[in-house]
């Protein structure tokens, strides 16, 4: 006699094949960088996702090529 547990545990579970996924996550050209502490966060893409720059440097701007990061110690007031 089949254990009713065991069924439904078979009902709820899911097979995964990560060689295909469902999503496929292609980011923007472009990014809204935001500095969230030691990283690099992007506020504008639908996955989220973050680079790590450390906490010696501070981004202070941005141009086409990317964040301008600068260390902490090269600008006046964050020693």
């Amino acid at each position: 006699m089949p254990n009713k547990k065991d069924d439904k545990q078979d009902e709820q579970s899911e097979l995964l094949n990560f060689d295909k996924p469902d999503f496929t996550f292609i980011p923007k050209g472009n990014h809204e960088w935001r500095q969230r502490g030691p990283y690099l966060v992007c506020m504008s893409c639908e996955l989220q996702h973050a680079v790590w720059i450390g906490m010696d440097k501070i981004m202070v701007g941005i141009n086409k090529k990317g964040p301008i990061l600068k260390k902490r110690t090269s600008i006046k007031g964050f020693a």
